[in-house]
């Protein structure tokens, strides 16, 4: 894997369909398996050149199990034939008044990976080609006896005179399903760092130093000691609050709780409950390996290797042996990705510095001795460019914005939220950045997906469009204003509770909701999202983000009357318009009190859109009470959704005796 310098050469490379965006073909709709690709070429070649390159080579595989080695797990090659062969044009629906998803796609790509060089070599026209895939009655046959009702497939190119295959791994989803119900999880903000492993790695041999030095004596050891070498998790449903104490220094290995949540997602699809996956961005803490392996080039490629299950030789002598550090599963759901603020980053941050280290759940008695093997360098830990996403639009996707269709009725639109803005440096000192957001090209875009989608849609991004300031001299104001004895918790912002304190629950009159979140366009988006834009006026259903790496649920509505709220510092405030009514409760929980799916929907319609964020797969939130890691799992029911339920990381095991 990654042996094909993808920017040598002269052969076709298939950008799309790939692991981080995969064509979902139902076999009760689509019987002849017709999908189409999207390629990237050389100009100086022909149709009859790149169509040579494909002749008789390129083929379709099954993943068939997520354990063993590698190439056990996947079944024969099926051939794939081409049947079409058309050139791309770059094109703007703005001035053209084309108004198809196609169109969308291709200005997407060319807005965004065209505009990085030497991504892949001398190749920068695009074709679409129509592909079929043979031997139908085979391919019907081994999802049948998967007992499953979805089968992933990695698409092979077999490169004449190379000697690595070109593979878009996970890159066909075929199922046998009525999509008018299915199951997905929404996971964001993993973190993903080969260092992970090593911190990990680092507070488990000091602990087992600790235990050899003092066998012979009768020192006790610390519960510390103990917890480090046998703690364990597992995801479930809801909080484990009786554990939280210990949970909130739990000595998180991000990468792990990633390799966990794939013990859970392929559990799930075994039994037919889990159809596909969303991943909102932060997939890893920046690019380049802090201290690591020589295997690695940087963190994308260490992302990718967990979600394949591949090791490289490192789950061996003298590297690990542990099984919290080895990738034993391959993922089994196809997967959607869209990129964070982290993505862009290239270098490594220290967690000695400030408190970051207690969103990794550690002491600062935890990392005394630890060091990275690269110079840390503050400067270059901030520096964020596009061209930083070069293996990301090779490996994984490339679209930065794109839509995704499901059954008749739903419509997931992906939006990327960009870097980290300096624009507003009161959030960037406090450690909590906002991204640039949306750029006028992405908003005409929104308009256009909107246009383009039937029913329901839920718009899938990294930053937040609403992220409350809820810091501790707000925290004192509130106290006094809602008369209150005690400290202000965020259920006191539940609009049933500030109808009490206020005399109605509006949330966007009483808090900075613009801390956080997305920097260009917010007021435009906020108006696309509850139907008030001048050109579209029409309300989203749903919108689920990420990036705070807390869990916070609210309502929006078209303002009848807008509130100015005040940014930045007290010396440079600066007035900003919320141009929609805000409220927040624990909406997920309110889903569950109607027993009537119609009096469900009739509530969901006439409250929409909601916008639903999840905590981190990775780092822990320093800014708002403590929650653990974990993924919302959610459930649609006859075109409804019914349930955006919470999971979260309980601990297991952690009571057993050192060794």
């Amino acid at each position: 894997m990654f042996k094909l310098d993808l920017t040598e050469g002269d052969y076709p490379i298939i950008l799309k369909p790939n692991l981080g965006q995969p064509t979902l073909i139902n076999i009760r709709d689509d019987k002849n398996l017709v999908f189409e690709a999207y390629i990237i070429v050389i100009p100086t070649q022909s149709i009859e050149e790149i169509l040579q390159f494909f002749h008789l080579n390129l083929y379709i595989q099954p993943i068939l199990k997520d354990k063993g080695n590698f190439t056990e797990r996947r079944g024969e090659l099926y051939p794939l034939q081409v049947l079409e062969i058309n050139k791309i044009k770059k094109v703007d629906f703005r001035e053209q008044g084309i108004i198809n998803e196609e169109d969308c796609i291709i200005w997407d790509i060319f807005n965004t990976l065209l505009q990085i060089d030497n991504i892949f070599g001398k190749r920068s026209v695009l074709y679409k080609i129509q592909i079929q895939i043979k031997e139908k009655n085979k391919i019907f046959q081994i999802l049948e006896e998967s007992n499953r009702s979805l089968l992933l497939f990695d698409i092979v190119h077999d490169v004449p005179n190379r000697i690595e295959n070109k593979v878009n791994y996970h890159a066909i989803a075929l199922f046998d399903k009525d999509w008018s119900d299915f199951k997905f999880i929404h996971a964001t903000d993993f973190h993903v760092a080969r260092r992970n492993d090593f911190i990990s790695k680092f507070l488990k041999d000091k602990a087992k130093d600790r235990i050899d030095r003092y066998k012979k004596r009768r020192k006790k050891l610390s519960k510390q000691e103990n917890f480090i070498l046998t703690r364990d998790f597992e995801y479930r449903k809801e909080i484990q609050e009786h554990k939280l104490d210990k949970l909130r220094f739990a000595k998180y290995n991000f990468n792990h709780n990633l390799r966990l949540l794939i013990r859970f997602i392929n559990e799930h699809v075994s039994k037919n409950k889990l159809d596909f996956v969303l991943m909102t961005g932060d997939l890893v803490d920046y690019i380049k390996i802090a201290r690591g392996n020589d295997q690695y080039k940087d963190n994308f490629h260490v992302f990718f290797d967990i979600l394949l299950g591949v090791n490289r030789g490192l789950d061996k002598h003298p590297y690990f042996s542990d099984d919290e550090y080895i990738n034993s599963q391959e993922v089994l759901a196809p997967i959607f990705t869209i990129v964070g603020n982290h993505d862009y980053r290239k270098g490594h941050y220290s967690i000695q510095v400030g408190s970051i280290h207690k969103i990794f759940g550690l002491t600062k008695k935890d990392l005394r001795g630890y060091y990275d093997i690269k110079f840390f360098n503050y400067f270059l830990a901030l520096r964020s460019k596009d061209k930083y996403l070069r293996d990301y639009f090779r490996y994984f996707n490339p679209n930065l914005n794109y839509k995704l269709k499901i059954g008749n009725e739903f419509n997931f639109i992906f939006l990327e939220t960009g870097q980290d803005s300096i624009a507003d440096m009161h959030d960037l000192l406090k450690g909590a950045p906002s991204t640039k957001g949306l750029k006028d090209y992405q908003i005409d875009l929104l308009r256009a997906y909107i246009k383009l989608s039937r029913e329901r849609i839920i718009i899938v991004m990294h930053t937040p469009p609403i992220s409350p300031n809820f810091g501790a001299l707000t925290r004192y104001r509130l106290k006094r204003q809602f008369k209150l004895k005690r400290k202000v918790q965020w259920y006191d912002f539940y609009e049933h509770s500030l109808e009490k304190y206020t005399g109605n629950g509006r949330i966007d009159q009483i808090l900075n909701l613009k801390y956080q979140t997305i920097m260009y366009n917010w007021a435009a988006f906020l108006k696309i999202c509850t139907g008030s834009d001048k050109i579209i006026r029409r309300k989203v259903d749903l919108i689920l983000c990420g990036h705070t790496h807390t869990i916070k649920e609210f309502r929006l509505k078209e303002a009848r009357e807008t509130e100015t709220i005040s940014m930045g510092f007290y010396f440079t405030k600066i007035p900003v318009i919320v141009p929609c009514e805000v409220y927040t409760s624990r909406y997920r929980e309110i889903f569950k009190t109607f027993k009537n799916p119609m009096d469900l929907q009739i509530w969901f319609d006439v409250n929409k859109p909601f916008i639903f964020q999840t905590q981190a797969i990775g780092p822990l939130s320093l800014k708002f009470k403590f929650k653990p890691p974990g993924f919302r799992y959610i459930n649609i029911k006859n075109n409804q959704i019914m349930r955006l339920p919470i999971y979260s990381l309980h601990l297991i095991n952690e009571n057993t005796k050192a060794p």
